[in-house]
């Protein structure tokens, strides 16, 4: 994730660095770009979405794992060759318990990453729309006192 905003603040540098940057009335602007990425509504909103899809899967695990248990349970009670074959169910059960937990979480890091992407450019957007209406020839990551976060 801090490479993505690190990305952002060099995209926002380039992006306000106009023609007028070695002029000697530079005009620098200063912003907090995690303060806007975890304030963005839209951060709030994918994160919103994606702990329902990592809850939703987490259901599925725990359904999957209950089984697996009941299934482990009834093996201390069954005959040396019915323990072999219920063994085998546990193992591909088990088998097929890690290939969902990898796939589903997999599935919602690719699904996170690509709407970073999208709330940075987002981000990008802004902060170059601002400091072109506003004058600014660079906006750079924070420092306390020259903060124009707030405004953004």
């Amino acid at each position: 994730m801090s490479k993505i905003l690190s990305f952002v603040l060099v995209c926002v540098m380039l992006v306000s660095f106009s023609s007028t940057a070695f002029s000697k009335d530079l005009k620098i602007g200063y912003v907090d770009v995690f303060e806007i990425f975890n304030e963005y509504e839209k951060t709030k909103e994918y994160d919103e979405e994606l702990e329902k899809r990592k809850s939703e899967v987490e259901k599925q695990l725990d359904k999957k794992k209950e089984e697996i248990e009941k299934l482990q349970g009834k093996l201390s009670l069954l005959k040396d060759k019915q323990k072999e074959k219920e063994g085998e169910k546990i193992s591909k059960k088990m088998q097929e318990y890690r290939d969902l937990e990898r796939k589903a979480f997999i599935d919602i890091k690719k699904e996170r990453d690509e709407s970073m992407q999208d709330i940075v450019e987002d981000i990008d957007k802004i902060v170059a729309d601002y400091a072109k209406a506003n004058g600014f020839d660079l906006i750079i990551n924070s420092v306390d006192g020259m903060d124009i976060t707030e405004q953004l």
